[in-house]
């Protein structure tokens, strides 16, 4: 399923570009761009909400309750990245969005709401298109000194989620109804931080102008 006709919205200026990055592997580059969302992207989110993971991702052959819960937790996302009390990255790959992060932080203490990644295309994953956002977020976290950050990971949800988090430095804290709480600690974190560098390239943007993500993504 294709993102198209964003051009027959009214304009709703909102998201800022925050970071271009190239991802790197097996010699292949993968370049992505995020953004953060504001609250003037609705317009752009409500559209987004119509993809159907089941149609991006035929290939998979998952169990339908695996795509349900893959589509509950997009759109929990998707919805998330709407309410002021989250900062919410998208990551757009060739004019296509590809993964969408929410997370808020009180003082030192990080907590991730939502994570999500889909294909671009067709049973095309993007490489890295999660863990692009988990290094900006780690970068962001380190910036300001955090202490910790806490997700809860969903044990039944498609492509083991827990593992990819536990490789990222979470371990877990408790947990009960297929949901694991688990924490990364700020040394945990800074080690992960400078793994995820060899192969996700930063270029930070420091501007504030406004984009229309409805004009530039198809």
């Amino acid at each position: 399923m294709k993102i198209n006709s964003y051009k027959n919205y009214n304009p709703t200026f909102g998201a800022i570009k925050i970071a271009e990055t190239k991802n790197y592997l097996k010699r292949i580059e993968t370049p992505i761009i995020v953004y953060e969302l504001t609250q003037k992207d609705i317009a752009f989110l409500n559209h987004l909400k119509k993809l159907k993971m089941k149609e991006l991702m035929p290939g998979a052959n998952l169990f339908d309750y695996m795509y349900e819960i893959w589509q509950e937790i997009f759109n929990i996302a998707v919805e998330q990245a709407k309410s002021k009390s989250h900062v919410s990255l998208l990551g757009v790959f060739n004019n296509r969005p590809c993964s969408i992060l929410n997370f808020s932080k009180q003082k030192g203490e990080y907590k991730i709401n939502t994570i999500c990644s889909w294909p671009a295309e067709s049973d095309k994953k993007v490489t890295f298109a999660g863990k692009t956002l988990f290094s900006i977020l780690f970068k962001d976290f380190l910036k300001n000194n955090g202490t910790h950050i806490d997700i809860d990971a969903v044990t039944n949800a498609p492509f083991n989620g827990v593992s990819k988090y536990m490789s990222l430095g979470f371990r877990q804290r408790g947990g009960e109804n297929y949901i694991l709480a688990m924490r990364a600690e700020k040394d945990s974190i800074e080690k992960t931080s400078k793994i995820l560098d060899e192969f996700i390239k930063i270029v930070p943007f420091y501007e504030t102008e406004e984009i229309n993500l409805l004009d530039i993504l198809i």
